[in-house]
């Protein structure tokens, strides 16, 4: 397959799917995607928004470290 073809089809796919509407399709979709695609660490909105929570309860309680210490600590 060249790479024009295969653009074109990423391109033709990206358009459709701003017409579908049903969230177990999309669901299905970003599986498929999960496993064909590298491995970082992806989140959530949700999964986000908690860990953001957690970072801001530890400020308040100040639970924070100068970037130097935590550098050392780590090896850096």
């Amino acid at each position: 397959m060249s790479t024009i073809s295969l653009e074109t089809r990423k391109r033709k796919i990206a358009e459709n799917l701003s017409i579908v509407d049903d969230f177990s399709v999309i669901e299905q979709i970003e599986n498929i995607l999960r496993n064909f695609t590298p491995s970082v660490n992806r989140f959530t909105v949700e999964e986000l928004e908690e860990r953001a929570a957690k970072s801001e309860k530890a400020i308040k309680e100040g639970r924070v470290y100068p970037i130097n210490d935590v550098r050392n600590k780590l090896g850096l």
